[in-house]
């Protein structure tokens, strides 16, 4: 089974590094394909969608990873996995994983991380993806964090769907403290809290720990509590809310709309 490894945080990130290794010490095929640079709360943006356009990309060699291909893109995770998965450097993956993010991915904010996009962009190539984040620095744990993705990654390879997405967040505890790993909704608000601050000239982006009004039995509350969430979460993907909309809004149009279009 090969699996690709990204991130947010650049190649050289250490959780990158730390799931990576984790991975290969189970014996996985691996491959790293990830941006040169921090590329956090990017989403799933692939950086340019210009014609013609010409996204650089860099071989790597890492001395603690012997015989695995690492790819350094100037570009997001998002194009990176986009790439890996389209075939471009070999067969596609089965699994991507994305991670490990030093700071937790939980709560409907999960729309704007990069980390989680990476894996919900391989999603919609046929592709698993698995996102893990732990805590921020120095409380982080990777090495929790990194058993915890490969128990993940083994039940994904075994069990779950092509396009199956699993977000996973990890508590800042010994595994031997870890209280134990349940599913969960998403919480109305993310252990991570964003506020702002206007001056004349900028508006300053801050953060803060959240950790009340996070409601009971979500991914935010259980990690907060001690637990391992695990968020099935999806991509892109039509549903019949709204399917009277497209009845209202041409009844709308000035002209007569021809029976046979």
């Amino acid at each position: 089974m090969r699996i690709l490894v990204t991130n947010d945080d650049g190649i050289d990130a250490p959780g990158l590094h730390a799931v990576a290794t984790a991975l290969t010490t189970e014996g996985y095929e691996i491959t790293i394909a990830a941006p040169r640079g921090e590329c956090s709360g990017s989403g799933s943006s692939l950086g340019t969608l210009e014609h013609g356009a010409e996204i650089a990309y860099t071989e790597r060699r890492f001395e603690h990873l012997p015989g695995v291909q690492a790819l350094s893109f100037d570009a997001p995770p998002a194009f990176a996995v986009f790439a890996a998965c389209a075939g471009v450097f070999g067969p596609p993956p089965d699994l991507v994983v994305s991670g490990i993010n030093p700071g937790p991915n939980t709560g409907r904010m999960i729309l704007n991380s990069s980390t989680v996009a990476a894996a919900l962009t391989a999603s919609t190539l046929g592709v698993r993806g698995l996102a893990v984040s732990c805590g921020f620095p120095p409380e982080h744990r990777f090495d929790t964090a990194g058993r915890i993705a490969v128990s993940a990654a083994q039940w994904m390879l075994a069990h779950s769907a092509h396009r199956a997405v699993l977000n996973v967040n990890v508590p800042d505890l010994d595994i031997s403290e870890v209280k134990g790993v349940r599913m969960a909704p998403l919480a109305p608000r993310g252990l991570l809290g964003l506020t702002f601050d206007k001056t004349p000239d900028t508006v300053r982006l801050l953060r803060f720990a959240n950790t009340e009004r996070l409601g009971t039995g979500t991914d935010s509350a259980l990690v907060r509590d001690g637990y391992v969430s695990i968020s099935a979460i999806s991509a892109v993907a039509a549903n019949s809310e709204g399917s009277g909309v497209a009845a209202h809004v041409e009844a709308c149009l000035p002209f007569p709309v021809s029976a046979e279009s």
